[in-house]
Formats: structure tokens, sequence, C-alpha cells
């Protein structure tokens, strides 16, 4: 069927360029989602780094820094599911370098 103009939204004309819409959907979806939870957990393991350790006790700050891994695993394993693969995918490691690098800062 062939797009008229007059619906709400446009109908792909195959299935080749249907699955494509489908995988820029998920790679925009999946930039946007694993851009904003990484910057939660960077800018989180920047603050323990550069004042937390300086300001708060030294639990408190441990705990922080545990904070920003967690929260990055989460968002590497929304992206792979997203994707269409399964959370525990070894790539949800990369979720943990922001919590890597403090912890280099931190413990050196």
């Amino acid at each position: 069927m062939a797009p008229t103009g007059m619906d709400d939204e446009m109908q792909a004309d195959s299935a080749a360029e249907g699955q494509s819409l489908d995988l820029v959907q998920r790679l925009l979806v999946s930039f946007l989602v694993g851009g904003l939870v990484g910057m939660v957990a960077v800018v989180l393991a920047l603050y323990v780094v550069n004042t937390a350790r300086f300001k708060l006790p030294y639990d408190s700050v441990i705990g922080l820094w545990v904070m920003s891994g967690v929260v990055g695993v989460i968002g590497a394993a929304v992206v792979l599911l997203l994707n269409r693969r399964k959370p525990y995918h070894p790539l949800v490691l990369i979720g943990l370098l922001p919590m890597a690098i403090a912890g280099y800062v931190l413990f050196t």
C-alpha cells in the first residue's frame, strides 16, 4: 500500500524499509538512554573523585562510588535490551568504566 499523505503516520512500503526504520529507532533510543544514564554515572563518579572524598565520610564516598557502577551497569543493560541482546552479555561491563576510573583515582 503506497502512502497517500493523508495518514497521521507514514507506513513502510516494504519489509526491508520497515526493518531499517526499526533499526534506526532502536539506535536512536539506545543512544539517548545510554547517553543520559551514562552521563549520570560519569557525573556521579566525577563528584566522588573531585568533591565527595574531601567533604564526606569515607563510607559515604565508597557508597557513592559503588552507586556510580550500579547506575552504569543498569544503563548498559538497558541499552543491550533495547538492541535485543541479553542483559548479561559481556558488553554490560562497559557500564563499569566510570566506577573503574574513579576507583583508580580514589585508591592510588
